[in-house]
């Protein structure tokens, strides 16, 4: 009996040192940190050329206008959760750059510790990246947007999964050839698939962002557009684009 109870008692102590010594191991990645693809220094500044696709005659087309655009990390200041963020100002001129660039947005972004980096846009806030950049690691980007109540306009967002690709991989924009790059893919949607035909209804939802070692965001590609047929007599309407359907793209220029 006592012997029994001795290998039994063994037992216990042996399977306790090992889950104990599981819950103390920690999992280490030899990933860099969010800050090397997004610094945030007050006077840093990037340089795109902003081609922005627009409606035109109710809907019923769209045209490409084009600028110069310059987002420059205007300050250090406080979020509403008390934490460290960044105000980031886009001026915007002419596609030469010779007007004088004016203010048009601004944005912010803020490191949660070394977590994520968020980025507020036009109210909405956006989990850009997230530690650690690995291959293939997704998440959901956002997941801080209202997607669901009855008055939330960018229902399109839900559920959106981000995802790491080409990790550390060069990328060439507007001729120039950045040697480490991410690529964060956050949508490739078509319904229904297929090419498009007017006749019917189509939904576009893509959108891509490339970011580049010790620069930030040197390429992004957001296309959001919804297509809805025109309809018989009597009513007789011709097909349109739905108000909120744009295509914004991004392609750095220069950079500090």
């Amino acid at each position: 009996m006592k012997k029994g109870y001795f290998f039994l008692c063994l037992l216990f102590v042996t399977l306790a040192a090992f889950f104990f010594g599981c819950s103390e191991k920690k999992i280490e990645f030899d990933t860099p940190p969010l800050s090397d693809y997004f610094p945030l220094q007050v006077g840093k500044y990037i340089t795109y050329r902003l081609d922005s696709t627009v409606l035109t005659q109710f809907g019923r087309d769209t045209t490409v206008r084009s600028y110069r655009a310059r987002d420059i990390v205007e300050g250090q200041i406080t979020d509403g959760e008390g934490r460290t963020s960044y105000r980031i100002v886009r001026s915007l001129s002419n596609l030469t750059g010779t007007a004088t660039f004016v203010p048009s947005s601004t944005f912010e972004a803020t490191p949660e510790n070394t977590d994520w980096i968020e980025y507020v846009e036009n109210n909405l806030r956006f989990m850009k990246l997230r530690f650690p950049i690995i291959e293939g690691f997704e998440w959901k980007g956002n997941s801080f947007i209202d997607v669901s109540s009855i008055n939330s306009s960018v229902r399109y967002l839900a559920d959106w999964t981000y995802v790491y690709q080409d990790v550390g991989q060069p990328a060439t924009i507007n001729g120039i050839t950045y040697p480490n790059t991410i690529t964060v893919l956050q949508r490739d949607e078509v319904e229904p698939p297929g090419p498009f035909n007017p006749q019917f209804f189509k939904q576009y939802d893509y959108s891509i962002e490339i970011y580049a070692l010790g620069i930030g965001l040197v390429y992004k590609n957001f296309d959001h557009k919804i297509w809805q047929p025109p309809t018989p007599p009597p009513d007789s309407r011709p097909g349109y684009w739905e108000d909120g359907s744009y295509r914004i793209i991004l392609s750095a220029i220069d950079h500090n």
